[in-house]
């Protein structure tokens, strides 16, 4: 019986080894520094003017990622004079380039940090987009204190409402008619464009359009060539903008005893190169002439949308 009992006990001891050995090959420990979510990018762009902290990845034996990013600590070690604090607390007043050295325990990662400072976004006034069109790109310009250009941008675009237009990195493509924002934050700074997306016609009245209707035509217009097409009884925004972004605004006229102005009384529209926008009213029997003359370019390739207010 006592024999027995040895080797009850000299099994229960194994069994507690064995788990102690388990627990020290399975504990978790830091094995990879990396200060950006691409592999092989060690460049830090940082657009904020404010205060910020550096957000380190730590990861363990197994690609897993630990929490200890409050252990990092970092270091200026070359290139432009640059607030870091050792708890990674950095501040971008100006256009700064520097080398940047991180470090946790045994492991260390240097890294190359780009102050780009932004004050401002500039967007346009508006962005119009067609069903059934190809996706386009959201352009805006993020200005420095100094007034310039800052490329290097870290931000996001996100839009109002999925359900008109999906987007994915600032690439949006229209879903359905309707009108909807995008929310551009690049560092401090954040602005919201209006989009406005369109049902594509052939004809303004087909259907009897009412109030907010979103309806767009498309027009391919020769030299000398000249459109006239029934409207409305509305009062609307009327946009053109060029297909290929570098041909001049056909010449838009109401024919009748409507007429047409810069803005509504309350907004009006940033008219960008090879675009035309006016808010017109109109009456029943009004038309409307778009016309290329004689001279410039040998084509009109674009669209002229209206969206009915009432």
């Amino acid at each position: 019986m006592k024999k027995l009992l040895v080797y009850i006990a000299v099994g229960v001891i194994g069994a507690g080894v064995a788990g102690v050995a388990s627990y020290l090959v399975f504990k978790p420990r830091p094995t990879r520094l990396s200060m950006t979510p691409r592999a092989g990018d060690d460049t830090v762009v940082v657009n904020q003017i404010k205060t910020t902290h550096l957000r380190p990845l730590v990861f363990d034996q197994y690609g897993r990622h630990l929490l200890v990013d409050s252990a990092v600590r970092y270091q200026w070690i070359a290139g432009d004079s640059v607030s870091v604090a050792s708890n990674g607390e950095v501040k971008c007043a100006e256009r700064r380039d520097a080398v940047v050295r991180a470090t946790l325990a045994t492991l260390a990662k240097d890294f190359t940090l780009r102050c780009r400072p932004v004050v401002s976004i500039e967007t346009p006034s508006w962005f119009d987009l067609i069903v059934g069109d190809s996706a386009r790109d959201l352009s805006f310009v993020a200005h420095a204190p100094d007034g310039s250009a800052v490329t290097e941008l870290r931000g996001a675009v996100s839009v109002g409402n999925g359900a008109i237009v999906e987007i994915k990195g600032t690439t949006i493509r229209a879903k359905a008619p309707g009108r909807t924002f995008a929310d551009v934050r690049v560092g401090d700074a954040g602005v919201g464009v209006p989009i406005a997306v369109y049902e594509p016609v052939t004809s303004f009245v087909a259907g009897n359009p009412k109030r907010g209707a979103m309806m767009a035509m498309r027009v391919n217009l020769a030299r000398g060539d000249t459109i006239i097409t029934p409207l409305p009884e509305a009062a609307f925004w009327v946009t053109y903008y060029s297909r290929n972004r570098d041909g001049v605004p056909p010449t838009i006229e109401i024919v009748g005893s409507g007429s047409c102005t810069t803005g509504n009384g309350l907004n009006a529209r940033r008219v960008e190169e090879g675009q035309y926008a006016k808010y017109c009213r109109t009456r029943k029997g009004d038309r409307m002439m778009i016309a290329h003359g004689t001279s410039g370019g040998q084509n009109v390739n674009g669209i002229v949308a209206l969206r009915l207010d009432w």
